[in-house]
């Protein structure tokens, strides 16, 4: 199941304002659910005011602390902002101290080991955990990445000691019960593929590999390290060919698209910035992946090639996705029972099953530096969470079965930002390689636009011939 946090801070530093903000944006982008009790942090996330409902319902509460908080009642700040993390704080107490991790960070305050602390405030506020220490900057990566750990891998409400790190000592957590996975990769293949290009304008194209009709068992067994219930129940699904866009949507070919002015019957839904991305610097940002685009960003841009070309764009279906991501296998990975980072681009600090660790990039890579699957498509696995045109569903229960998107009919609110949840697919360069499984799912808002996300484009065979 997804990590619920629910993220309770002062209000009274605008500069600590934004750096709470790019932390709910990585816990979004990692696939933490993320409450905040605050409205005006960030469009499209939920916001509460305390959050009795939110707290109650966390999985962890996360209560980002300066070290006034923690000193003395006298020495402590006034003001609303204190005053509601003191609400929190005992709302949490009452609910289950134990899903309380209390975290630091306020570097322009006095020092912490300068302060004194309240002894009573601390054990009666924060309960048993351990301070996530994110008071240095260069610290940031890896106190993120310990408290990702432990909200993907300890076992919910468990009460560690006084004393003892929950983050050291657990490996990489295979999951219970579970034997690591020996180390198997599929050889690479030689494969043939039949490819079109569709030219988008300006020097750019869009390749597209045609996906052979067939069927497949869709969802992870239970067996499978790091699976998640939402992955379940397996079920088969049977598909008819269509084509897929041989790698995640670049930044050229969004420039290209997005600079587009409508031609006569033509009519543009939605304005596109034609330079959306974070890592939009270097002479290889043209074929680096498109990223902080929302799926109604993604949508407006098929509705244009549409337009353009007579042809039936899309996002793709859950099933085309995880069916072409497969391409044939039924391991973890369409490259076999683990992964490399060789093969892909994630965490390598992190492993699954007995794979090898290697190096964290901490950024997109270009579109198609590493080996394709067997139907020839790249970067299926890291480097971009990819929209999906599905609405979010908790299971399979009830799914269609003949690759079609499974939609509540609610794509009205979906235009207007709603609550409306949407799919995405394939991990990213910020996750650990089991959260880029060929079988994992997560979920945004239409509006979420984070520095992990970007899409693939699918064309039906509806419409003109793609042969040329």
């Amino acid at each position: 199941m997804t990590p619920r946090v629910f993220l309770s801070y002062s209000h009274d530093s605008e500069a600590h304002k934004d750096w709470v903000r790019q932390l709910a944006e990585r816990l979004v982008a990692s696939g933490v659910e993320v409450t905040l009790d605050q409205w005006d942090l960030k469009p499209g996330m939920d916001v509460v005011l305390f959050g009795e409902t939110a707290i109650r319902e966390a999985d962890r509460v996360l209560m980002v602390c300066s070290p006034t908080y923690v000193c003395k009642a006298e020495q402590r700040r006034s003001g609303t902002g204190q005053e509601c993390l003191i609400v929190s704080a005992h709302m949490a107490r009452q609910a289950d101290t134990r899903k309380f991790i209390p975290l630091l960070r306020h570097p322009e305050l006095q020092p912490l080991p300068q302060a004194q602390p309240d002894q009573k405030l601390i054990p009666d506020f924060l309960g048993p955990r351990l301070w996530v220490d994110f008071r240095d900057d260069a610290g940031f990566e890896q106190s993120l990445k310990e408290l990702l750990h432990d909200l993907f891998e300890v076992p919910r409400y468990q009460k560690p000691a006084l004393g003892v790190n929950p983050f050291l000592g657990g490996g990489k957590g295979t999951g219970a019960g579970l034997a690591p996975t020996e180390l198997v990769l599929q050889p690479q293949r030689q494969v043939q593929v039949e490819a079109v290009e569709q030219e988008l304008g300006e020097g750019s194209s869009l390749r597209l590999i045609r996906i052979p009709a067939g069927e497949f068992l869709m969802g992870s067994p239970l067996e499978e390290e790091n699976r998640l219930d939402r992955e379940g129940p397996q079920h088969k699904v049977k598909l008819a060919s269509f084509f897929i866009s041989q790698t995640p949507i670049t930044q050229a070919q969004w420039r290209a698209v997005a600079q587009w002015q409508p031609r006569q019957g033509e009519r543009w839904e939605r304005e596109l910035k034609a330079s959306p991305s974070h890592f939009a610097d270097g002479a290889d940002r043209d074929q680096r992946p498109v990223e902080q685009v929302s799926w109604l960003g993604a949508m407006e841009f098929c509705r244009r090639l549409s337009q353009r070309t007579g042809r039936q764009y899309t996002l793709p279906s859950e099933a085309q996705w995880e069916y072409a991501c497969r391409a044939g296998t039924s391991t973890p990975f369409s490259f076999g029972d683990t992964i490399t980072p060789e093969l892909a681009n994630y965490d390598g600090t992190y492993t699954y099953g007995n794979g090898p660790k290697g190096v964290y990039r901490k950024q997109t890579t270009p579109v198609g530096m590493f080996p394709a699957n067997a139907w020839g498509l790249q970067d299926m696995h890291g480097n971009v969470w990819e929209w999906c045109l599905d609405d979010w569903y908790e299971s399979y229960v009830g799914a269609p079965v003949d690759g079609t998107a499974w939609l509540d009919g609610a794509e009205e609110k979906s235009k207007g930002g709603g609550e409306e949840r949407k799919l995405l697919r394939g991990g990213s360069w910020s996750l650990s390689p089991g959260l880029c499984r060929s079988a994992c799912r997560f979920h945004g808002q239409p509006v979420d636009a984070f520095i992990s996300f970007g899409f693939r484009v699918v064309c039906l065979p509806q419409g003109p011939s793609l042969n040329p």
